[in-house]
C-alpha cells in the first residue's frame, strides 16, 4: 500500500511557551581576533545570516566553553536561528537552544517553526531578540494525543521533505551531467532544437483510473506516479477496464510530477501517469529521452499537476539531424556508448561512466601551471555595457533575476517583474561597486543594476564564460572602496588567458577544462544526495 504523504494540515497543533520545553542558554562570546583559524577544528558561529551562521573553523582548545551539538543557535541582533549538528563556539550576543529530543530532523523543523514565531514582530538589528525575550515567547508545535509536542511527526515530516528535495537535486544534476558529457564524447557539433511533445511522440495517452480496492493480485507491473522503483506501485492481474502498454515511457502527472521511466516490458498505467510512445524507437533512444523528459520535475511540483493539454504542449530540446528533425541515431549511439552491464536497472551507472570519461579527459589536458598564458585587454574579449538601477520603490516582485553588486547568490539581488533594455542572457556581470570585482555568469535572461557591468563575450560558450569569470574575479583584490572598478578601467583591465601554439586564445582548452571540473563537482553532489536519500 502506498504511504500517504505527511501534511502539516493533517496534524493537531498546540501552543507552548519556549522556556517550558527548551533550555535557552547564553553562549560565551569569543572575538575572532583572539582565535586561531584552522582547516579542521571547532565551528565558530556568529550573528551572520549566511552559511548556517558559520563564520570560520577554529583550532581546538580545551579551554573553550563549548556549546552542545544537536542544538539551535540564535543570533540576538539578526534574530535568526540555525540548527547546529556539531559542538561549536560563538561570537558576541549568541544563544543556544536545546532539549533532549532534538536531532537533525527535529532541529531543522524547529528552526522554521521558531522563525515563523517571530515573523512580523520587528526583531532584528534595531530590536534584538535576546534569550530572555525568546524564553517567554509562544511557539506553535505539532502535538500528539496526549497534547505533548509530537517529536516523531516533526522528524518524519522533515525526512519526507528532505527525501523529495534530494531526489529533485539528483534529477537536476543527473541531467546537467549528461548534457555536459555531450561535448566530451566529441559530439558538440550536433545542433539542438526545441520541439513540442505532440510533434515528437506518436501516441500520448494517460492511463486509466483503477481504485486500490479493485486491484486483483497478479504479475503485471502497475505503474503510478512514484519517483521510486521505476514508477512501480505493485503487481496486479486486472485485464478489464485497464490500459496496457509496452516499450515506451511513463510520465508522472501528479505526485512525483515529472518523473519519467522507460518500460521495456508490458505494464498497466494508472491515471496518474501518461504513456509516451515514439515511432520505431529502440531502448537506447527511450533511455535518452527519459533523461530529457524528466527535466519537467524542475518545472512542476506537488502543487501543480501536468494535465493532458499541458503535456501535449510541453516543449523540450533535442539534438537534430541535418534536416532539423530529431537525431534518433545520435541519441541511440550516445546511450549505447555509455551503456554498462546494469544500465537498465541502475541508471546512475551512466554517471559513473561520465565521471570516468571526465577523468580520462583531464589526464589529456595540460595542467594550468604547464599551459602557456598571455595577457589580453578585457575589451578585446567582451563587449561592455552599463546596467540600470531599479530602485526599491520601483521593483515589482517577479521571476526575472535582477543582478546587483552582491557577492552572494551568483550576484542576484532580487527577482522582479520589471523590464528594461539591460535584459540579456549568456552574459557575465562584474561588480563595480559593493563587492567589487566579483564576476558571475548568467545563462538565463537577467536585468543588470548600475553597480554592475554587463559583459557580453565575443566567443559565446557557457564554459568559456565560466573560465573568464574565474580569471576576472581573481583580480578583485586590487579594487576596493577607494579604487572603484569603472567602465574605463574595466575595459583596459588585463587578464591572463591560456593560448594555443599560434598565440591565440585557446578557447577549446578553456571549455574542456571547465567541463571536466563541472562533471567532477556534479558527481560529488550526486554521490552525496544518493547516499543521504
Amino acid at each position: 500500500m502506498k504511504q500517504n504523504r505527511l501534511s502539516l494540515n493533517d496534524v493537531e497543533w498546540g501552543e507552548f511557551k519556549i522556556k517550558d520545553i527548551f533550555t535557552v542558554e547564553n553562549c560565551k562570546a569569543y572575538h575572532k581576533e583572539n582565535l586561531e583559524c584552522a582547516i579542521c577544528g571547532t565551528p565558530y558561529i556568529t550573528r551572520t545570516s549566511l552559511n548556517n551562521g558559520l563564520d570560520d573553523i577554529i583550532k581546538n582548545n580545551k579551554n573553550y566553553k563549548i556549546n552542545r551539538s544537536n542544538s539551535i543557535s540564535l543570533g540576538a541582533e539578526n534574530a535568526d536561528f540555525f540548527y547546529q549538528e556539531f559542538k561549536y563556539i560563538t561570537g558576541n550576543k549568541m544563544y543556544s537552544i536545546y532539549n533532549k529530543n532534538i536531532n537533525k530532523s527535529i532541529g531543522l523543523f524547529l528552526v522554521q517553526t521558531f522563525r515563523t514565531s517571530i515573523k512580523n514582530c520587528g526583531f532584528g538589528y534595531g530590536k534584538g531578540l535576546t534569550g530572555t525575550r525568546f524564553k517567554d515567547r509562544i511557539v506553535l508545535l505539532p502535538i500528539d494525543r496526549d497534547k505533548n509536542p509530537n517529536w516523531q511527526f516533526m522528524e518524519d515530516y522533515i525526512k519526507q521533505e528532505q527525501k523529495e528535495i534530494a531526489q529533485k537535486v539528483i534529477n537536476y544534476y543527473e541531467q546537467k551531467m549528461l548534457e555536459t558529457s555531450f561535448d566530451l564524447v566529441g559530439l558538440e557539433d550536433v545542433e539542438w532544437k526545441e520541439f513540442n511533445f505532440n510533434d515528437v511522440f506518436r501516441k500520448i495517452q494517460r492511463g486509466k483510473r483503477l481504485k486500490k480496492d479493485d486491484h486483483i493480485d497478479g504479475n503485471t507491473p502497475y505503474i503510478s506516479s512514484t519517483s521510486l522503483n521505476n514508477g512501480l506501485d505493485g503487481f496486479i492481474g486486472n485485464d478489464e477496464k485497464v490500459r496496457k502498454f509496452k516499450n515506451n515511457l511513463t510520465l508522472a502527472n501528479s505526485g512525483s510530477v515529472g518523473s519519467c521511466f522507460y518500460h521495456e516490458y508490458e505494464y498497466i498505467a494508472s491515471d496518474h501517469v501518461t504513456s509516451l510512445t515514439l515511432d520505431k524507437a529502440d531502448k537506447y533512444i527511450y533511455l535518452f529521452m527519459a533523461t530529457i523528459v524528466k527535466r519537467l520535475e524542475e518545472k512542476y511540483s506537488f502543487n501543480r499537476e501536468i494535465n493532458d493539454k499541458r503535456i501535449k504542449n510541453e516543449k523540450f530540446i533535442l539534438p537534430t539531424d541535418k534536416n532539423g528533425e530529431p537525431h534518433w541515431e545520435y541519441m541511440s549511439q550516445f546511450m549505447q556508448k555509455i551503456e554498462t552491464e546494469k544500465l537498465e536497472k541502475v541508471l546512475e551507472y551512466i554517471y559513473i561512466y561520465i565521471y570516468r570519461l571526465a577523468i580520462s579527459y583531464e589526464k589529456k589536458l595540460l595542467p594550468l601551471n604547464k599551459k602557456e598564458w598571455k595577457e589580453f585587454w578585457l575589451e578585446d574579449i567582451v563587449t561592455l555595457k552599463s546596467g540600470k538601477d531599479i530602485y526599491e520603490r520601483e521593483r515589482i516582485d517577479g521571476n526575472t533575476p535582477y543582478v546587483t553588486a552582491t557577492a552572494q547568490n551568483n550576484g542576484i539581488g532580487y527577482f522582479v517583474e520589471n523590464k528594461n533594455k539591460t535584459i540579456e542572457e549568456k552574459a557575465i556581470s562584474v561588480n563595480r561597486n559593493g563587492s567589487v570585482g566579483y564576476a558571475f555568469y548568467h545563462e538565463y535572461k537577467a536585468l543588470y543594476g548600475n553597480d554592475t557591468r554587463k559583459l557580453i563575450p565575443k566567443y559565446r560558450n557557457k564554459y568559456v564564460s565560466l573560465f573568464l569569470t574565474s580569471v576576472i574575479t581573481k583580480q578583485k583584490e586590487k579594487y576596493g572602496y577607494g579604487y572603484k572598478m569603472g567602465t574605463g578601467r574595466l575595459k583596459r583591465q588585463k587578464i591572463l588567458l591560456p593560448i594555443d601554439g599560434l598565440g591565440h586564445i585557446d578557447f577549446d582548452y578553456m571549455k574542456k577544462y571547465m567541463q571536466v571540473k563541472e562533471i567532477k563537482e556534479q558527481y560529488k553532489i550526486l554521490n552525496y544526495y544518493q547516499s543521504n536519500k
